[in-house]
C-alpha cells in the first residue's frame, strides 16, 4: 500500500513539472542561466532516465525506453545540445506512462534480482521499494531545481525575443 501512495506522489510531481514547462517556450526550456549547469528540459528528461536506471537497470530488467534515451540523461550527463519539442514531448508522455508500467511491473514481481546501490544522498537502495521511494524524492529535488531555473530564465531572459537575440 505504501508503494501506491509513493507512485501517486511521483505522478503528481511529474504532472506539476509538465505544468511548469507548459508556460515556457522550447527556447526558454533550453536556456542554461548564469550560475546553473543545466536547463529545465534536461532536468525533466533526467528524472525519467533516473527512474529507469534506479528501477530497471539496478533491477536487472530491460528498460521500458531505449537505452540511448536513458543514458543521454543519466547522472553525470549535461545538456549536449538543444532539446527539441518532439524529444521533450516523448519524455512528457513517458514520464506518466512509465509510472503506470512500473506499478504493473512491481505488482508482477519482476524486480527480484535488485543490485543495491548507494546514492549521491548517501542512502543505500537495497530493493525496488527503496528505489521507488528514492526516485520520488529525486523527482521532487529536480522539480524544485526547475522552479529555480524558471525564475532565473524569466528574470534573465523573460521574453522570447531576448533569447533569440543571444
Amino acid at each position: 500500500m505504501a508503494m501506491e501512495i509513493v507512485l501517486d506522489i511521483a505522478k503528481q510531481t511529474r504532472q506539476n513539472f509538465i505544468t511548469l514547462m507548459d508556460g515556457l517556450s522550447i527556447e526558454q526550456l533550453n536556456v542554461i542561466p548564469h550560475g546553473f549547469a543545466n536547463n529545465i528540459a534536461w532536468n525533466f528528461a533526467h528524472i525519467v532516465a533516473a527512474q529507469q536506471i534506479l528501477c530497471y537497470v539496478r533491477g536487472n530488467v530491460p528498460t521500458r525506453i531505449p537505452t540511448a534515451e536513458v543514458t543521454k540523461y543519466q547522472k553525470g550527463s549535461r545538456p549536449e545540445g538543444f532539446i527539441s519539442e518532439s524529444e521533450l514531448s516523448f519524455y512528457k508522455e513517458k514520464a506518466i506512462t512509465l509510472l503506470d508500467d512500473l506499478r504493473e511491473d512491481v505488482g508482477n514481481g519482476i524486480f527480484g534480482n535488485y543490485q543495491p546501490v548507494t546514492t549521491a544522498f548517501g542512502i543505500t537502495l537495497n530493493n525496488i521499494d527503496d528505489a521507488v521511494t528514492y526516485f520520488c524524492t529525486h523527482d521532487n529535488l529536480h522539480f524544485g531545481y526547475a522552479m529555480a531555473l524558471k525564475r532565473s530564465v524569466l528574470q534573465e531572459h523573460g521574453s522570447l525575443s531576448e533569447i533569440n537575440n543571444q
